[in-house]
C-alpha cells in the first residue's frame, strides 16, 4: 500500500446485529469451555464440594486480583523507590529504551512500510481512579494525528470503539473497541468475504468494514454488565464499564480487604455463563466471551485489511502497557516481523523487545517517528 494514500477512518453508526448464523458462532473463532458448570451438572455436586471449589475459584481470582493490582504500604513504597532505579536499569538491558534505540528501530525501518498499534489506557493517556476521566492531553492529541498522518496508525483498547473515538476525536486512524472484538478498518478486497465483516457508510458516502466476531454474545454480555451492576453497589468503590463486547469491573478504588468479597460476588455470576471468562488488568476484572479473538488477532486481522500482511516490507510497531496487550507482542515477536513496545516504569516480564516508560515518552516516540518519516522522505 502507498503510504502517501488516504488511510483516514470515521467512526459509524452500528449496523444490524449479525445473528450466529451470520456470525458462525460455531467456527475456528469460538472455543468452548475445557468444563461446562451448568445449573445440571452443578446439581449432581454435592453441596460440601460445591462450596469447597467455590471457595478454591474465589481464592484464585483474589490471588490473580493481587499479583496483577499490586499495593504498598508507605514502608514498602519507599524501599521499593530506593531500588527502583537499578532494578529498573537492569530490566532495560533485556527491555531497551525505543528512544535511546530510536536510531536502530529507524535503520530496521528504512525501505520498510511502517503500521502503528496503539493502546489507549496507559499508553496515550495516564491511569486515573476514575476511568471515565481518562483523558488525553491535547499534545498527545496532536502528536498521534501527525503519526497518523505518516503512517497507517489504530488505537486497539479494552474500551468499546465509542468510547476510545470520544476520548481521541480523531478521523485520522482506525479504532478496534474491545479488545480488538470491535474493528472499523477500510474497504478492501483482502477481506471483503471475511465471514464477520460487513459494509458500513458513514455521512460522507464513504464505506467501510466493521468487524464483530463476538456479535453474538452481546445480549449475554449485557445481562452479566447488569449483574455487575447490581452487586457492584454492594462494594464501595467499585466502578462497572460496558464495553459493548466485554464488561470491565474496576476496583482501584476499592478498599483491599474487599477484594475477596468481589472475587466472590463474580464468581457466582460467572457460574452462570460458561460461554464467557475472566481476565486481569491492572485492577480491573474484565468478562469477556471465550472466543479465539485477542489484541493479537486484532493486528493481524487489521495488517490483512490494509494490505501489509505477509509482506517482507512491513515493519508493525505496537505499542501497550497492560497484560491484554501481551498477546499482540506475543505475535510480533513469533512472526519476527515487528516491534512491541511495553509502556512501564517497573521491571515486569514481556514479549515486548523494547521498553517506554511512561505517557510522555510514548508522546516523544511519537514525534521522533513523524520527524523521521519527513526527513526520510526529502
Amino acid at each position: 500500500m502507498d503510504l502517501k494514500s488516504d488511510h483516514s477512518a470515521s467512526l459509524l453508526t452500528d449496523p444490524a446485529p449479525m445473528n450466529e448464523s451470520r456470525l458462525g458462532i460455531h467456527s475456528s473463532l469460538y472455543s468452548p469451555p475445557a468444563v461446562v458448570f451448568s445449573s445440571g451438572i452443578f446439581s449432581t455436586i454435592p453441596r460440601k464440594k460445591t462450596l469447597i471449589l467455590d471457595d478454591v475459584r474465589s481464592n484464585s481470582w483474589l490471588d490473580a486480583m493481587k499479583s496483577s493490582s499490586p499495593t504498598h504500604s508507605k514502608r514498602q513504597t519507599e524501599l521499593v523507590s530506593t531500588d527502583t532505579d537499578a532494578t529498573y536499569s537492569n530490566w532495560m538491558l533485556t527491555y531497551p529504551s525505543a528512544l535511546a534505540s530510536f536510531e536502530q528501530i529507524a535503520n530496521y525501518a528504512k525501505c520498510k512500510r511502517v503500521a502503528l498499534f496503539l493502546d489507549y489506557d496507559g499508553t496515550l493517556s495516564p491511569i486515573v481512579d476514575n476511568p471515565d476521566y481518562a483523558f488525553m492531553t491535547s499534545a498527545m492529541r496532536a502528536a498521534v494525528r501527525n503519526v497518523a498522518l505518516c503512517f497507517p496508525t489504530a488505537i486497539i483498547s479494552g474500551r468499546s470503539r465509542d468510547k476510545v473515538y470520544e476520548f481521541v476525536g480523531l478521523t485520522e486512524l482506525y479504532y478496534a473497541g474491545s479488545h480488538g472484538m470491535d474493528i472499523m478498518g477500510p474497504v478492501t478486497h483482502q477481506i471483503n468475504d471475511h465471514l464477520n465483516c460487513i459494509k458500513s457508510i458513514d455521512k460522507q458516502g464513504k464505506e467501510y468494514n466493521v468487524f464483530q466476531p463476538a456479535s453474538g454474545f452481546f445480549p449475554m454480555i449485557n445481562e452479566v454488565f447488569r449483574s455487575l451492576v447490581a452487586i457492584s453497589k454492594e462494594i464501595k468503590g467499585t466502578q462497572v464499564e460496558n464495553n459493548k463486547f466485554c464488561v470491565s469491573l474496576h476496583y482501584r478504588n476499592v478498599d483491599e480487604k474487599n477484594w475477596a468479597t468481589i472475587a466472590k460476588r463474580v464468581q457466582e455470576i460467572l457460574r452462570d455463563y460458561p460461554n464467557l471468562r475472566l481476565t486481569h488488568g491492572r485492577k480491573v476484572l474484565e468478562v469477556r466471551p471465550v472466543l479465539d479473538w485477542d489484541k493479537g488477532k486484532a493486528v493481524q486481522f487489521l495488517l490483512e485489511a490494509l494490505g501489509l500482511s505477509n509482506c517482507d516490507n512491513v515493519l508493525p510497531i505496537y505499542i501497550g502497557d497492560d497484560q491484554t496487550d501481551e498477546d499482540a507482542f506475543k505475535v510480533l515477536r513469533e512472526g519476527n516481523c515487528g516491534f512491541g513496545i511495553l509502556v512501564s516504569s517497573v521491571a515486569k516480564e514481556s514479549n515486548a523487545g523494547y521498553s517506554l516508560r511512561d505517557t510522555s515518552e510514548v508522546m516523544e516516540f511519537l514525534k521522533a517517528l513523524v520527524a523521521w518519516k519527513k526527513s526520510s522522505s526529502v
